[in-house]
């Protein structure tokens, strides 16, 4: 549900357009190549595009996390799909461009307030629940939390899928 806010956030109905086509786009171009950063779309920024992809990886992701939650056998074939994100972006590139856009939305000068607030060396449980009554990073505590949680999803999924226990096989 945050995804969605996240979206509204940007204002930017071009992005909206862009998840629509996103299916579209991958049977014409490899996911590796909307990710990057030099496809060139007409009449679409690049950013747009690499964001598009960025989200709907992640809800991708999600998915089949869920299915994986239900069929625990990470070299079953319908996880195909899965092993195609992963392999086309590297996690830190995944949680650095994921950070991008959530900069985008809150600025460079609340996400460094916000980064003050949280490295202090006696943060606690206390602290975590001030933040959302603090005026200046009130308004956009919700998007930082969607990014925390998205991160430690973003970092277990590509744990679990490299763990060298699992010996898995890419066969895409």
């Amino acid at each position: 549900m945050l995804q969605v806010q996240l979206l509204g956030k940007l204002q930017n109905p071009k992005l909206d357009l862009l998840l629509d086509r996103y299916p579209d786009l991958l049977q014409e171009y490899d996911l590796e190549e909307l990710l990057s950063g030099d496809l060139e779309i007409i009449d679409t920024e690049i950013q747009d595009v690499k964001t598009a992809g960025l989200l709907s990886c992640l809800q991708l992701l999600i998915h089949f996390c869920h299915e994986l939650k239900e069929n625990p056998n990470p070299n079953d074939m319908s996880f195909d799909s899965l092993r195609y994100i992963l392999k086309s972006i590297g996690c830190s590139q995944f949680v650095h461009e994921l950070l991008f856009v959530v900069i985008t939305v809150v600025g460079t000068d609340y996400y460094q307030k916000f980064q003050q607030r949280i490295q202090s060396a006696d943060f606690d449980w206390e602290s975590a629940l001030e933040l959302d009554s603090d005026p200046e990073l009130r308004e956009h505590i919700d998007l930082m939390t969607w990014f925390a949680l998205a991160r430690l999803f973003l970092e277990s999924v590509y744990t679990y899928f490299n763990s060298p226990d699992k010996n898995l096989k890419n066969t895409t």
